[in-house]
């Protein structure tokens, strides 16, 4: 016959009024449904967290049991054991938190933010300390063009404060210490130019007149109000517009077609001419038995040596010189005359 094993059961305020039920006794509340296990002093739900101060929770072994703490700063956080690790499973709202965000420590000092500083998580507010701006505000600043047009657009010196003009003036005085300047209109120039352009630019000649006297190779830069000159150094480089051509500043303190500063062609092995000027002429040396014409170079005819429409030929008089066809084409000395004393 199958046997019923029948533990003692009754509503949960019966088993209240009951009192603590034996050492392993078990109890069923009918209408909680929930069952106790009683020590004699007192009745404890059976599967119930684990409860007691965190320093006396027992090392993780068992997966699936819980953990809940009773005192202490954790106390009401609840863990859950996975058989080698308790992993706190308490989830809070930010406002069933407690303290502040100034409980967030930098490791020196603790920092309050207000609530009306934050919109959607994010603060909305900057400040200096004597300036505070919000984020729309900030916003509103940088999209408007006209707003930046105000820093100080007014301004037409070249010292002024951060106005269009200052700023062209660093760009430009910042272009002249590169060894490659911007173009110049012309070289060599006597006159100061009527009517110039602003950074019209030009390379002072010798002998230079009125503005321009005494400043041999410079070059003279009109800034929309005045002459600017800049002392050329070694190296410097230039185009110079009207002639098409580049010049280079050489360690002779002259502007010289660039190549002419770097090399100077010399002739040599019957050439003739060379040097660094702009233009360079070389010439065929005569001499030698050569023969230079305008348009032509030959071999000049002398002392059994023949030159005609056929080239080049040994006058062969079968004496002295004789022509050997049997022996390979050679020429053969037949006789050498001492000559008289």
């Amino acid at each position: 016959m199958t046997q019923k094993i029948i533990i003692r059961k009754g509503t949960k305020s019966e088993l209240i009024n009951y009192g603590a039920l034996d050492l392993g006794e078990l109890g069923f509340c009918t209408d909680t449904k929930e069952v106790y296990v009683g020590d004699g002093t007192l009745n404890f739900l059976v599967g119930a967290a684990l409860k007691g101060t965190l320093a006396n929770r027992p090392e993780p072994s068992t997966s699936g049991r819980f953990y809940f703490v009773i005192s202490g700063d954790d106390r009401g956080t609840l863990y859950y054991d996975d058989g080698s690790t308790w992993y706190k499973i308490n989830n809070n709202s930010v406002g069933e938190l407690k303290g502040t965000l100034d409980d967030i420590k930098d490791g020196i000092n603790y920092k309050k933010v207000r609530a009306e500083d934050i919109t959607e998580g994010h603060v909305n507010r900057v400040s200096d300390g004597k300036n505070t701006k919000t984020a729309a505000e900030i916003k509103e600043h940088i999209d408007n063009p006209e707003i930046h047009r105000k820093i100080n657009d007014s301004g037409l010196a070249a010292t002024d404060l951060w106005s269009a003009q200052k700023i062209k003036t660093e760009i430009f005085s910042a272009i002249k210490g590169l060894d490659w300047q911007d173009s110049v209109k012309s070289l060599n120039v006597k006159t100061v130019p009527a009517n110039p352009q602003t950074h019209d630019r030009y390379i002072i000649s010798a002998d230079a007149e009125g503005l321009f006297s005494g400043k041999e190779g410079q070059i003279a830069d009109w800034n929309g109000f005045s002459w600017d000159f800049y002392v050329p150094s070694t190296g410097w480089a230039a185009y110079v517009e009207d002639q098409n051509k580049n010049y280079t500043y050489n360690l002779s303190n002259q502007w010289v077609v660039t190549g002419g500063a770097n090399q100077t062609i010399e002739a040599g092995k019957g050439l003739q001419g060379g040097g660094s000027l702009d233009t360079i002429t070389i010439d065929v040396g005569a001499g030698n038995g050569v023969e230079v014409n305008d348009d032509s170079v030959s071999v000049k005819p002398y002392r059994g040596i023949n030159v005609d429409k056929n080239g080049v030929s040994v006058n062969i008089d079968n004496d002295s010189i004789i022509f050997d066809d049997e022996n390979g084409y050679t020429l053969t000395i037949g006789k050498i005359d001492g000559g008289s004393f």
